[in-house]
């Protein structure tokens, strides 16, 4: 008999009252809630938390929670002028992370713990919107998979997620060579020649067509990211000044972590979204 199960629970760590799902699959845990459908925690081990959460994150009040996997959609960042047509005062990232969803699946097996969350689009401001975003959690003793689908419309998309590190000093992702977006720098265009990014100043870099498949490595593990749908990844790391500014992060926060996030950014398609990251963890470096 396996212990894979999924579990209501009232809050997670310091957020009271959030309406949370826990799941397991042997030693593997992970935590998501219907608020935002947004992953809180991934621990493959018992001890190892992969996931970022910022300590001071708060979800009441409409607001959006500070680390984790926040989903942004149907726009991503500031609302591009096809999505705001009116030129009317809209969140960044989209209208999803503060509104709850629906779960309307959940399956638990000898191999796979799974749940599934849907919301359906009010009014968007704009036309040819897509319907309704479904995010699918899938958890093995292996990985966590995370997908969003939806159907037809102009939208943009992005796995917005945290992970967690010893010292944002002694951090690398890779393989990252090629074309980037630096939007520390206006969002001038910049080619890589190294496979590697380290951390050692403010990042904001939207990489272009980036691979299927990303490694996260510091001084003692690595976690492999793998991507599909996608059409960048958004590295990001607000540095000093701008993590003293950020009300709901610590002022040394960004030590702690860096974001890796898996995105379909282009303005040009409306084919259905299919968007999907996979986290796994690799161990101990020797």
């Amino acid at each position: 008999m396996s212990n894979n199960s999924i579990t209501e629970q009232s809050g997670f760590a310091h957020l009271t009252d959030l309406p949370c799902y826990v799941l397991q699959c042997g030693q593997a845990t992970a935590v998501i809630s219907s608020y935002g459908a947004h992953l809180l925690s991934y621990k493959p081990e018992a001890e190892v938390e992969l996931i970022y959460l910022s300590p001071e994150a708060v979800w009441q009040n409409n607001t959006p929670i500070r680390g984790g996997v926040p989903v942004c959609w149907p726009w991503f960042g500031p609302a591009a002028a096809e999505f705001n047509p009116k030129a009317q005062k809209l969140p960044n990232h989209g209208v999803v992370r503060t509104e709850f969803w629906q779960v309307i699946q959940q399956s638990v097996t000898e191999t796979e713990v799974r749940i599934e969350f849907r919301i359906a689009t009010k009014e968007l401001p704009y036309t040819n919107a897509p319907s309704y975003l479904s995010l699918t959690l899938q958890l093995t003793e292996a990985a966590l998979i995370l997908t969003l689908n939806s159907d037809q419309g102009v939208q943009q998309a992005a796995l917005h997620s945290y992970f967690t590190v010893d010292s944002v000093h002694q951090v690398s992702v890779s393989t990252l060579a090629g074309a980037y977006l630096d939007k520390v720098k206006a969002g001038e265009r910049f080619d890589q020649q190294h496979p590697e990014l380290k951390f050692t100043a403010e990042v904001d870099r939207v990489y272009l067509d980036t691979a299927d498949e990303l490694t996260l490595e510091q001084a003692k593990n690595a976690v492999q990211i793998a991507q599909q749908g996608h059409d960048a990844s958004v590295l990001w790391n607000p540095w000093i000044e701008k993590a003293a500014a950020l009300k709901d992060l610590p002022d040394d926060g960004y030590l702690d972590f860096v974001c890796v996030e898996t995105a379909r950014l282009s303005l040009t398609t409306s084919a259905p979204l299919h968007l999907v990251q996979q986290i796994r963890y690799l161990g101990q470096l020797e």
